[in-house]
């Protein structure tokens, strides 16, 4: 079963994160085009504070085009 291209996005997204944090917003914006088959996803932290972290995701197709990209707010835990 395929994971859905947000869930593929919150993957990638708590990966780069990391594990003391968790998802407080996601913010989906979805590309034109075929969305089947591999995609390649990648995520990076914009900027972390002592409390969130803001991050950028993306789902590439094979052909490099943009199936999906995403923002996110993560908590970090204990905080």
């Amino acid at each position: 079963m395929d994971k859905s291209l947000a869930a593929q996005l919150e993957s990638v997204l708590c990966k780069a994160a990391g594990e003391d944090a968790s998802l407080a917003s996601l913010t989906v914006d979805y590309g034109a085009g075929e969305t089947a088959g591999d995609l390649d996803g990648k995520a990076w932290v914009e900027r972390a504070t002592k409390s969130l972290i803001f991050a950028q995701g993306e789902l590439r197709r094979a052909d490099g085009g943009l199936a999906a990209s995403a923002s996110a707010i993560f908590r970090r835990s204990g905080v």
